[in-house]
């Protein structure tokens, strides 16, 4: 084995793990969820970090693939990998900035 398939090999188990463990928040985000608001923005958060791992494990395996045309689409992947990583950056920010509005509410 190469180092770059040992490489490829760790982060499709990362990401594979990941994708994994975010999926009991789906159910802890329904229950304790105090409005229906804050409900949807930790459901599309939830959402974007689920597809940000599904299409990271999608580019993993993409990469190794003997097609030239799928090799082609790697780049735009990864572009859509950063997309949504700044929309879950921001929607996480946001939450953030909530919460401590509440906190200094009371």
């Amino acid at each position: 084995m190469t180092i770059y398939s040992v490489l490829q090999l760790v982060i499709f188990s990362v990401l594979l793990f990941n994708t994994v463990h975010l999926m009991p928040a789906f159910g802890r985000l329904l229950r304790g969820a105090e409005s229906a608001f804050q409900s949807g923005y930790l459901c599309a958060m939830l959402t974007m970090r689920l597809a940000r791992n599904i299409l990271g494990l999608i580019l993993v395996t993409a990469s190794t693939a003997p097609n030239p045309e799928i090799h082609a689409l790697v780049p735009k992947g990864i572009l859509l990998f950063l997309v949504l990583a700044l929309i879950n950056a921001a929607l996480t920010q946001y939450m953030e900035r909530i919460r401590v509005e509440e906190g200094a509410r009371f």
